[in-house]
């Protein structure tokens, strides 16, 4: 993953005009991938806020080049051709190719901003800097599509979906309430651990997001840049809220912010200054590893970032489909869509550059998994199975180079659509079906303001507590390939407040 967004221009007419380069993108007969992007501005110095554009597309995303008048999609170096989309939300573009694959360097993408509506008069454009930041999506279409495990509770998967009493994977055919009972056809899930679902029966709403209705979704997890992006257009006040040591004085002792340490803990590398950060200003983040998945994140940090750039968390059926698609289920499958996985043991590049290839460098090598010892495992494993890092990967990793003899898709640790690291990596933190406060959830997106004190402000959402959210695809520090099987369901609803030490961000529009 190498994204870059340069040379924004604020026009005196108010437009804008950027330039966007990213890796690896293709349009195919599946589906496409896109850039979301978004801006930010601020008057005279003061506080950043996000930029609402003028005009929306005309139609529901169809593949083409919808640029409203005055926008333009821009220019493509190698002469592809590009669309762009904007959701009537108007928060931020779909910015994609319409044929073809391979890197994009597209120059003179014009915005048209609405600044009366953000209370700004043409004289104090002036007076306005702007910043524009991206993130790379996926779209996936509309389709019915299966949830769950194929052999259901005999295959051994904690909490898994299926068909009762023994019918297999369960098929999402339309976006219409499901019923979650024990009765003959419809959709169930065991207890097997404390953190599956409340007690049945109970429905699933027709608001509530099953993955039918297309939508986007995050090609990779949310990396440490993007995170510090993010925190640097904050407030000190809002800043305190997304990171977890104490930065209310000018000397910040454990500057390592995320781990709230001295020094760097399970590979997160988000810092700041130790001195000097005065404190009526806000501190200004970096970050050494910037590809790297950004790790120890809460449901809080989550969905602010969603709020910000104008996304909104994913639900775990989402997830669901987002990994399988439309193919038949595979019993005991991983994000790949095959049981076949290996752990990548180290990498070969500068580490967190993105640039990274995987070690070994035969086989299948598809996963981070089984780095240290698991939180289970404290009291019975006393040695690491594999000693070699112990945290997230840069995004991307395992497609940066193809091991002799494995399928493509295999090798790169893919989803059916082409979704990255969906299967070990990070937690990726989703609306679960099994908690009624997720069940309210109706995936609204945000509006790019957070509250005074960092937070999202969407009702509709699992607030701060963590309370309707859980987690999905396994971690890094999972001991065994069994703990990243794609159906497993034994942390879906855990309720978490706090900063999960393994937990990533990845959204979805």
């Amino acid at each position: 993953m190498m994204l870059r967004i340069s040379k924004e221009r604020l026009m005196v007419d108010g437009r804008i005009s950027l330039n966007i380069a990213w890796q690896k993108s293709w349009k195919n007969k599946l589906n496409c991938d896109a850039v979301w992007v978004f801006g930010k501005y601020r008057k005279n110095g003061g506080e950043w806020k996000h930029i609402n554009l003028q005009k929306s597309s005309d139609l529901e995303f169809n593949y083409k080049n919808q640029a409203p008048e005055n926008f333009s999609a821009g220019q493509e170096a190698n002469r592809n051709t590009i669309g762009m989309w904007i959701p009537d939300t108007k928060k931020g573009a779909f910015i994609y190719r319409l044929e073809g694959s391979g890197d994009l360097n597209i120059n003179n993408i014009i915005f048209d901003w609405d600044y009366k509506k953000d209370n700004i008069l043409e004289s104090e454009l002036k007076d306005c800097e702007i910043s524009f930041f991206g993130v790379e999506m996926v779209y996936i279409p509309e389709s019915k599509h299966y949830i769950g495990e194929p052999e259901g509770q005999k295959s051994g998967l904690k909490n898994c979906f299926f068909t009762y009493p023994d019918n297999g994977a369960y098929n999402i055919d339309s976006e219409n309430e499901i019923s979650v009972a024990k009765k003959e056809g419809n959709l169930y899930c065991e207890t097997d651990s404390p953190f599956s679902r409340d007690e049945v029966p109970f429905l699933i709403p027709k608001e509530f997001p099953k993955g039918y209705k297309a939508f986007w979704y995050m090609k990779y997890s949310l990396t440490s840049q993007q995170y510090v992006n993010f925190l640097n257009t904050l407030t000190r006040r809002q800043q305190q809220s997304r990171v977890a040591s104490d930065i209310s004085k000018d000397e910040i002792k454990n500057y390592y912010v995320m781990s709230n340490t001295k020094e760097e803990f399970e590979r997160q590398t988000i810092v700041c200054n130790k001195i000097g950060n005065k404190e009526d200003k806000a501190i200004k983040f970096y970050t050494y590893a910037p590809q790297r998945g950004c790790n120890i994140m809460s449901w809080g940090d989550a969905t602010a970032y969603a709020t910000w750039s104008g996304l909104r968390p994913v639900t775990e059926l989402e997830y669901e489909k987002a990994c399988r698609g439309t193919a038949d289920p595979v019993s005991k499958e991983f994000a790949w869509g095959t049981t076949n996985i290996g752990r990548a043991d180290i990498f070969s590049g500068a580490d967190g550059s993105g640039l990274e290839t995987k070690v070994p460098e035969n086989g299948v090598v598809n996963c981070n998994f089984g780095c240290g010892i698991a939180p289970f495992e404290l009291e019975t494993v006393k040695e690491p199975r594999n000693p070699g890092f112990f945290g997230p990967i840069s995004a991307g990793l395992f497609s940066n180079s193809q091991n002799e003899g494995v399928p493509e898709r295999e090798n790169n640790g893919s989803s059916f659509y082409n979704v990255m690291e969906l299967s070990g990596n990070l937690w990726e933190q989703c609306v679960t079906i099994g908690n009624k406060k997720g069940r309210e959830y109706v995936g609204s997106y945000g509006n790019g303001k957070l509250d005074i004190d960092g937070f999202s402000t969407n009702e509709d959402w699992p607030n701060r507590s963590g309370e309707g959210a859980g987690v999905r695809g396994g971690v890094f520090v999972s001991p065994t390939p069994y703990y990243v099987m794609m159906a497993l369901r034994a942390f879906a609803g855990h309720t978490n407040e706090r900063r999960r030490k393994h937990g990533g961000c990845r959204l979805g529009y």
